[in-house]
């Protein structure tokens, strides 16, 4: 009994380890972030990198990415980009780390739709709007409303469901 006791102790500490770290490497990232190249690096890198892995499961699980499809302003072709959201009572919100001026961000305000496959499920979004955190925070988990707030987020793309909500 005395050993299941120590083993539980050291597997609690472990994870409390791990999420601290995991915390505090969030905010120093964000604070790196707030230097145009870093920012432009890491957009680069999870441009052509990342974005790719992460798609491949964007979408399918509760917590993780999930997957924004929109259509290109200039293009038209349609487009899947992985991003993190929040639910609420009339959508989703949209933590914007690199401001309303990406590529994805600027097709889904054109457009004024686009889709996002949550927990398995397709949504049907609407009414894009940028707004300040400050106005959609209280949606925000408590954990990451100390990370947005310590690194500094501005902004948030707001969606609403469409009428027709889910597929």
């Amino acid at each position: 009994m005395q050993i299941v006791s120590v083993l539980l102790r050291k597997f609690f500490l472990i994870i409390v380890s791990l999420a601290g770290t995991f915390f505090l490497a969030s905010i120093a990232l964000g604070k790196a972030m707030q230097q145009k190249e870093v920012r432009d690096a890491i957009r680069h890198f999870n441009h052509r990198r990342l974005n790719p892995i992460t798609l491949r499961r964007a979408g399918e699980h509760a917590s993780g990415p999930v997957a924004l499809t929109h259509v290109g302003r200039r293009s038209g072709h349609t487009y899947t980009t992985p991003v993190v959201t929040i639910p609420f009572s009339e959508g989703f919100v949209i933590p914007l780390p690199y401001g309303a001026d990406t590529d994805w961000c600027r097709n889904v305000l054109a457009a004024g739709t686009c889709t996002l496959r949550w927990r398995g499920q397709e949504y049907l979004l609407a009414q894009p709007e940028v707004v300040p955190l400050a106005t959609v925070i209280g949606v925000f988990p408590f954990s990451l409303q100390i990370t947005a707030t310590a690194n500094r987020l501005k902004q948030c793309l707001v969606l609403h469901l469409h009428r027709d909500g889910a597929f």
